[in-house]
């Protein structure tokens, strides 16, 4: 499981600066969350990511790569892997294709039948062994056939339910970066993971406002005020760069007949 951390500015700015303590915060995470670290960052519509596997606590790198970043969105990434999947370079999120990032906490299990389901119909093919990248590869087929990026990100959400069996689920909680905007996704089942702390797949957003301008952060790491969001439950938050308004897309019952019991829930639990 992982730490994410979203942060959105009203036109470039130094994130080392705009951040602060949050940022502060997110990085000393990596005291348990030590399997890697991520950054994404966009340079106009260019995306740019840099991953490293060494715990990012010893990372003599981290630091002066965030006093050295000016932009108006990047998503920074922590990784605690899963149990068996290898530390190393090509399993730090964000993933990148083209000029869209993506990072994920969660985890689900990689079955034969989701494993056949990217081999068949993603044009993107994953570089390193974790389910994460088969999410995104999922999410951007669907992009690429049409779906907008909120609902792209749902239905590979409702495809994992499908082809996952029920109990091999444990959380879809995502952030995806375009030139255009920040989506962050939450969908987790914390009872299958008992272990972890309450709350510890939520994710909250602030948006707030200094003498320098507007900004707004997402995160998995539990707020410090009550002046914290929340996000709902399977509920896609969509951030528009520069305006950094805010939009919403709740889970829908899917057109198609669910393929699964653990699907067949989900529709019924949600409009």
């Amino acid at each position: 499981m992982c730490r994410m951390f979203g942060f959105l500015t009203d036109r470039p700015r130094s994130v080392a600066e705009a951040a602060g303590h949050d940022l502060q915060t997110f990085h000393d995470l990596g005291r348990i969350h030590h399997d890697g670290w991520g950054i994404a960052s966009w340079d106009g519509q260019r995306a740019r990511v840099h991953h490293d596997p060494e715990p990012v606590m010893e990372s003599a790198s981290f630091w002066p790569l965030v006093d050295a970043l000016t932009t108006d969105q990047s998503i920074f990434h922590l990784r605690l892997a899963t149990e068996g999947l290898a530390v190393r370079e090509e399993n730090c999120h964000p993933f990148i294709d083209g000029n869209v990032c993506f990072a994920h906490n969660g985890q689900f299990s990689k079955t034969p039948e989701i494993l056949a389901e990217v081999v068949d119909s993603c044009d993107y093919k994953p570089r390193g062994t974790t389910d994460s990248e088969l999410y995104f590869a999922l999410i951007l087929r669907n992009h690429s056939r049409g779906l907008a990026w909120p609902e792209a990100i749902l239905d590979a959400a409702r495809t994992i339910l499908a082809l996952v069996p029920a109990g091999q689920v444990w959380a879809l909680d995502c952030m995806l970066g375009t030139e255009e905007a920040l989506y962050a996704f939450s969908l987790a089942f914390p009872e299958l993971v008992p272990d972890r702390p309450e709350g510890y797949y939520d994710l909250h957003f602030l948006a707030s406002t200094d003498a320098e301008g507007r900004s707004l952060r997402i995160s998995s790491q539990g707020p410090e005020s009550p002046r914290w969001t929340l996000l709902t439950q399977r509920t896609v938050l969509r951030i528009e760069r520069g305006s950094l308004a805010l939009s919403t897309t709740p889970w829908r019952r899917s057109a198609h007949r669910a393929r699964s019991h653990q699907e067949f829930a989900a529709q019924r639990s949600y409009p």
